[in-house]
């Protein structure tokens, strides 16, 4: 049994024309290795990495239940998606919520599904005042465009709720 090595075909050779051999077997592993990164790369985008997917899909909730909050941590400049905020109360109280921190910077909002009954803007964030059903749930639907480059960090929270707190993405 011979040595690949000794295959005539990965010898150099000067005729028809100059080859390096050796050379040429580091460049097939170097494009091997790019080829694996790059299917690794598209294996990961459809996952999630650069927006949706399982790998961007969060869902958290505070300390004590009371605030939920399900959304993508990974984001594209210009693109929209959607954020679930959950909150329980007493049944049909008036709720207030507020979304702190870096939010405000990095997002837009684009739509706001219920409208809430008021809202305000807070130090660094915003306040809105929900209405709770007769079950004492909450469901606030936000649509967030990305406006921003790099991570961002915000907080959402009721009175009295230790909250949550989110870190978002936004890519080029």
């Amino acid at each position: 049994m011979t040595d690949d090595a000794d295959h005539p075909d990965l010898r150099s050779r000067d005729v028809p024309f100059r080859e390096d051999m050796a050379y040429q077997l580091k460049v097939w592993r170097f494009e091997r290795c790019g080829w694996y990164a790059l299917v690794l790369l598209m294996v990961l985008a459809m996952a999630g990495l650069f927006s949706r997917g399982l790998i961007s899909s969060r869902d958290v909730r505070s300390e004590d239940g009371h605030v939920r909050v399900q959304y993508e941590m990974l984001h594209r400049n210009g693109s929209t998606n959607s954020m679930r905020i959950s909150l329980t109360a007493a049944p049909e109280a008036t709720v207030e919520l507020e979304l702190a921190g870096d939010l405000l910077q990095g997002f837009s909002i684009d739509t706001l599904q219920p409208e809430p009954l008021r809202s305000r803007s807070a130090a660094d964030g915003v306040r809105f005042w929900l209405q709770a059903d007769k079950q004492g749930q909450v469901s606030l639907y936000l649509s967030l465009r990305g406006d921003g480059l790099g991570l961002y960090r915000s907080h959402i929270s009721t009175p009295g709720s230790s909250g949550v707190t989110l870190s978002q993405f936004i890519f080029p």
